[in-house]
């Protein structure tokens, strides 16, 4: 049984709040909001009972838009994490897509040892990332300077980027925070999508990616062989791998499409015969 636990706000700002689930450890886990479409202001904090169970307290940094946490109170946020990290032997961080994002600028100031990143974006500033297409309207209120990395990053950092290759602009933005960050090995999860957890969440494993943050000792392979085992019967993978090798490799190609429209049809006929039997 885990203890009871104290949930503290530490910043309760108009674009940024902080929350802290204590339950007496003395190990950190830091999550972060990720992007919703359909987002309108700040979300419900759930603190996680993985983490808990595991030993951690977690301080959970949600925003109210999709910013990628840069505005008016991230130097108040950087403040709260660095006077947090004081009363814990260590901090670990997980998050993805814009929250990975938000684990890389705010690494420094939580002082991390790890973390574990899902399809993260180095960042969405136009002229740094002109190949970032998919985020034009919070492009234009990104401030590339206070959201820049080089100004913020630890190179002794450690962890795990989680990224699907087939996503060009995914793959580009990991081969590139790689460069800032060479401590956090690459970790293919192709046909897994944006974020790149699709096959993981349909199989029922994405609690690997937990378990990683928790515990980045024991490697990714736990996470790469589920992967691996559920993509050859999953179609996300296919098309994946129909649409990256199209202009390079037509004959693969043209094997991924039909083995997707073939999944395709026996998922139909599989729900045409259960509502024959119904």
């Amino acid at each position: 049984m885990t203890a009871a636990v104290n949930i503290t706000r530490l910043l309760d700002g108009a674009h940024l709040r902080a929350d802290l689930a204590q339950r007496g450890a003395d190990r950190l886990m830091v999550t972060f909001d990720y992007r919703r479409l359909d987002r309108d202001g700040f979300g419900p904090f759930v603190p996680s009972e993985q983490f808990a169970e595991a030993g951690f307290d977690q301080l959970m940094i949600a925003t109210r838009d999709n910013d990628w946490f840069i505005n008016s109170d991230t130097p108040a946020l950087e403040s709260v994490c660095r006077d947090l990290r004081r009363r814990y032997s260590t901090a670990q961080a997980l998050g993805y897509s814009m929250g990975g994002f938000g684990a890389f600028r705010f690494s420094r100031a939580l002082g991390l040892s790890h973390v574990v990143a899902v399809s993260p974006q180095v960042s969405i500033a136009p002229q740094l990332v002109p190949f970032e297409t998919r985020y034009t309207c919070e492009a234009r209120r990104f401030d590339p300077a206070l959201g820049d990395l080089t100004a913020n990053f630890d190179a002794g950092l450690q962890g795990h980027i989680l990224f699907d290759p087939f996503n060009l602009s995914d793959l580009t933005h990991a081969q590139m925070l790689h460069v800032l960050y060479p401590r956090v090995a690459l970790v293919r999860l192709p046909g897994g999508g944006h974020p790149c957890t699709r096959i993981l969440r349909d199989v029922r494993r994405a609690g690997l990616i937990q378990a990683l943050a928790m515990t980045p000792s024991r490697g990714p392979t736990a996470l790469q062989s589920a992967h691996r085992a559920a993509r050859a019967n999953h179609p996300a993978y296919w098309r994946g791998l129909q649409h990256a090798a199209a202009t390079r490799h037509p004959l693969w190609s043209s094997i991924a499409r039909q083995s997707a429209a073939n999944m395709a049809d026996a998922a139909q006929d599989g729900v045409d015969e259960g509502g024959d039997s119904a």
